[in-house]
């Protein structure tokens, strides 16, 4: 009985140790794809110090941005289509001969609805029969560098009849991109220098960032403002081409880092 019971301590031993084993092997190739570093992970006279730096600028906005409208209503649908169809294609045609001006149409919906029937002294009388009417709309968006060229168009377009729903200027892409760059090589400048002071503060030597982490998040990009409009007519006077002054905003970077702080 005793031998027996020794047998079998030695086989739990050895089977423990076959797990123990496996589980040191299982862990190493976890430990070798996680290139993160802890303080543990240090070797002797080392620090870690987690820095970012944050840059901002202000830009002046180069892009406008005009939406404009065609609404109209009438008895029949074949009608109103035809009326919205012949006005949106004049008004494309002119848009497409302004080079500097992008182009493109919106949202184009028609539906039918009842119109209400007013009983003066009275809530609506129900018995009273309702003419069905059918109105449509569909809209322009315009972009351009060139704000003089737009303007000039939009004032064409809604001397057409197109209604202005929304203008003003916002910041390009092209010039988003190139701010952005800028402002990341700014910062990480700073950051550098944020480092290398720490370096000197702990009496260290010699100071590499990792783990860069950078964040384009903060720039304002002004709202469109929308609005419900109805077409003027195309009997309304000539009228004098919009204006627009661009603004400001403010775009802002934020780049972190860690720093691995050598003596």
């Amino acid at each position: 009985m005793i031998c027996l019971s020794q047998e079998r301590n030695d086989d739990m031993r050895k089977l423990l140790l076959s797990v123990a084993t496996v589980l040191v092997f299982a862990a190493a190739p976890a430990a070798a794809q996680d290139g993160g570093k802890s303080v543990l992970d240090l070797p002797e006279g080392q620090a870690l110090v987690n820095l970012s730096a944050t840059e901002r600028v202000t830009v002046q906005q180069d892009l406008l941005v005009a939406t404009l409208n065609y609404e109209a209503e009438s008895k029949n649908p074949r009608d109103l289509q035809n009326e919205i169809n012949g006005l949106m294609k004049k008004a494309l045609e002119k848009a497409k001969s302004y080079k500097d001006v992008k182009v493109s149409t919106q949202q184009y919906y028609v539906y039918a609805y009842e119109p209400p029937v007013p009983v003066p002294g009275h809530l609506q009388n129900e018995n009273i029969k309702r003419e069905k009417l059918w109105r449509g709309s569909q809209g322009l968006h315009l972009e351009s560098k060139s704000a003089d060229d737009l303007l000039e168009l939009t004032g064409i377009l809604q001397d057409m009849g197109l209604v202005m729903n929304g203008l003003n200027y916002t910041i390009s892409t092209e010039l988003l991109e190139t701010t952005h760059e800028s402002l990341m090589e700014a910062a990480l400048s700073k950051l550098k220098a944020k480092a290398e002071r720490a370096a000197k503060a702990l009496g260290k030597s010699k100071a590499d960032l990792i783990e860069i982490n950078v964040d384009s998040g903060g720039q304002y990009y002004p709202p469109m403002p929308m609005m419900k409009t109805m077409a003027m007519g195309a009997e309304m006077a000539a009228m004098d081409a919009p204006s627009a002054a661009p603004g400001e905003s403010d775009i802002t970077m934020t780049v972190s880092a860690r720093a691995l702080l050598k003596p």
